[in-house]
């Protein structure tokens, strides 16, 4: 059979469909709404995740957290989990809400035409989301880590993309055309398509579902989320106004990041200061996508008077005790483990915690004891 003859039987079969009702394929939309419905559990856990650590940081791994590279904290602690000021994850639940929505009005309703063009935007939504996932894997690839809830969505999407012409019985390879025609449609001109695409209904539909899920998540997160009130260009506008000043760091600091990273970052920090407890938990998972390039230092400054001559009062009256025993974890090897174990229990902080531990992370105890009474872990 010649080229011709077949683009003639290609054309022959559109101007056939174009004249009979769509027949959806009713087993492809429920399996549309099963990924959707997966999506949408996925995308709220992920969303919950981003808001979670955006208010306390990462104090105990999540669920989905198992090791250093399978590790969803990292994923939705960076820059990367947020888009338009709100989590990229809220986004992905109301393209999953909008999808189950009109692919279960397309399995139940008796309008056919309707339904086929419900369909239709499902499959243009869902390809753009396909897009999208390759682009936030790119992300997940420079962060070096797996997130397994984000892969997951992204399954998701791909699901979509391939139940969705299934539903509207576009062959594959007619699959480019069929979006060529349906494009026409949108912008008004005539088609070989056997529905109308009624650009305007479902174009209000997808963006007032997605204004309300703006409107809606940015309300949570002023009214739940007190630093979502933070004015960060003002807080960045007075600490440049400060005079700089020179820091002498000790060689002996523990060291986070690239020890030879071009951006050095000092922290000083007291562990029974509050404030220096959300900082903990915040610091390091903000710079993680900035590992590469930064060594962050940290200096103990307690607010002890028994270990600190310079100040004129009490204020942390453990304070200089825990100092001793995060330095002799340094000395141990495994400061940062021991440095969130001592902030995750600041409340609690005293002898008996220090040795626990330092039991836990497996020490030579006579070692660490003697360090922590000794004059090294004065110096």
């Amino acid at each position: 059979m010649s080229k011709y003859s077949k683009s003639q039987k290609r054309k022959a079969d559109r101007a056939a469909r174009r004249i009979q009702p769509p027949v959806l394929r009713r087993g492809a939309l429920w399996a549309g709404i099963g990924f959707s419905g997966a999506g949408l559990a996925l995308a709220f856990y992920a969303t919950r995740l981003t808001l979670s650590i955006s208010r306390q940081g990462i104090i105990d791994a999540s669920g989905c957290s198992i090791n250093a590279w399978i590790n969803c904290d990292v994923a939705h602690a960076s820059s990367y989990a947020m888009l338009f000021g709100v989590p990229v994850a809220w986004w992905g639940f109301l393209f999953y809400v909008v999808a189950a929505l009109m692919l279960f009005y397309a399995a139940r309703t008796g309008n056919k035409d309707g339904a086929a063009g419900a369909v239709a935007v499902v499959w243009a939504l869902s390809l753009f989301a396909v897009v999208f996932s390759i682009a936030k894997a790119f992300n997940l690839v420079s962060l070096g880590v797996l997130c397994l809830v984000c892969v997951g969505m992204y399954v998701a999407n791909l699901g979509l993309a391939i139940m969705t012409p299934i539903a509207l019985r576009v062959p594959f390879k007619e699959a480019g055309s069929f979006l060529t025609e349906y494009a026409k449609g949108l912008v008004g001109k005539s088609t070989s398509l056997n529905f109308s695409p009624r650009p305007l209904r479902h174009g209000l539909w997808v963006v007032s579902l997605f204004g309300l899920g703006f409107v809606g998540i940015k309300n949570y997160e002023i009214n739940n989320n007190p630093q979502a009130q933070f004015d960060m260009s003002r807080a960045i506008n007075a600490h440049f106004r400060q005079a700089p000043r020179t820091i002498t760091v000790d060689p002996d600091a523990p060291i986070w990041g690239n020890p030879n990273g071009s951006i050095t970052v000092v922290e000083f920090a007291d562990f029974q200061c509050p404030a220096c407890r959300e900082a903990a938990f915040h610091l390091r998972p903000a710079l993680y996508e900035f590992r590469h390039d930064i060594q962050l230092h940290f200096m103990n400054f307690p607010l002890d008077k028994t270990v600190n001559d310079g100040l004129s009062r009490q204020v942390h009256i453990h304070a200089g005790a825990a100092a001793r025993a995060g330095i002799c974890a340094a000395q141990q090897g495994d400061f940062w483990t021991y440095h969130d174990g001592l902030f995750k229990s600041q409340t609690s902080l005293g002898t008996s915690l220090y040795q626990k531990l330092a039991e836990e992370q497996n020490f030579d105890m006579a070692s660490f004891d003697a360090c922590r009474h000794g004059n090294a872990s004065l110096e």
